[in-house]
């Protein structure tokens, strides 16, 4: 054996302070290398979402109720009677919510389309759900002296009327999936709407009985036919204006934002997508 020389004790100490000093004593690999530790967690990581996620907004759809002309026609999907007409105050005063309604909603960070896009706009309501394809919940307004009421759409729901061929047709909604959804936003927008409006707000079922031409049955025509997206139809009034009688600005206003607070509620601003 060779004599060990002064510089190969000085390379072997200096080899073993190295490794001593390495940030991990773990940190070796099995064929000796140095491996790096992997970054330690944040607080936030099991809550926010990764760097690389995106928040994508949710999109509300707005549908302020009416109609500037006259429409009696039938439904080109299901044959459901459209019929739509003016009601006086009540055009402009649910139209002047609804915009109150889009700008805080963005305002908080959300995707707002307004199915009516003007008071005189003249729209069907088979037009209104195409423009609201795709959103996480779509919310009609409108006024009624007396009522403060959601609906919501329920299995078994129908219209039942004459078709355009002449014969009796009844249309139901049967979707359980956009069903359960619009239970729980109604839900939460009748009690936001009860809280700010300072009167009780009840989710139930509405009465088109006796209202001819309108066909008879339980649920509104719009939400009826948007099987796909679910819809939270909102009546508003005062014991003595609503409908085609105006209603106070003020009032009004805590329409807007019972309506605003509710949709907060029952939807998040935005859903992560990765």
């Amino acid at each position: 054996m060779r004599p060990v020389t002064r510089a190969a004790v000085v390379a072997a100490v200096s080899i073993l302070l190295l490794v001593a000093c390495s940030p991990s004593g773990e940190g070796a690999s099995p064929s000796g290398r140095g491996a790096t530790s992997p970054p330690p967690t944040t607080a936030m990581s099991s809550a926010s979402p990764a760097p690389s996620a995106a928040c994508a907004p949710t999109t509300v759809a707005i549908d302020p109720g009416h109609n500037p002309v006259p429409i009696d026609d039938f439904d080109p999907v299901t044959g459901v009677a459209e019929i739509d007409y003016p009601n006086g105050a009540e055009d402009r005063d649910v139209f002047a919510v609804a915009e109150q309604v889009r700008d805080m909603l963005v305002g908080f960070g959300y995707r707002v389309i307004l199915l009516k896009r003007a008071v005189g706009e003249s729209v069907t309501y088979r037009q209104r759900v195409q423009r609201a394809a795709g959103a996480t919940i779509a919310v009609s307004i409108h006024t009624s002296p007396g009522v403060n009421a959601v609906f919501a759409q329920r299995v078994g729901l129908y219209r039942e009327g004459t078709g355009a061929d002449g014969r009796q047709l009844r249309v139901t909604f049967t979707n359980r999936a956009t069903a359960a959804r619009s239970e729980r936003y109604a839900h939460a927008v009748a009690e936001q709407r009860t809280r700010i409006e300072g009167h009780p707000v009840a989710v139930r079922d509405n009465d088109f009985g006796g209202r001819a031409p309108l066909w008879s049955g339980n649920i509104p025509v719009i939400a009826l036919i948007a099987d796909t997206v679910p819809w939270v139809y909102n009546e508003f009034g005062t014991p003595d204006a609503g409908g085609s009688t105006g209603l106070p600005r003020a009032r009004l206003d805590a329409y807007a934002r019972g309506l605003v607070a509710g949709v907060r509620s029952a939807v998040p601003v935005c859903v992560t997508s990765r």
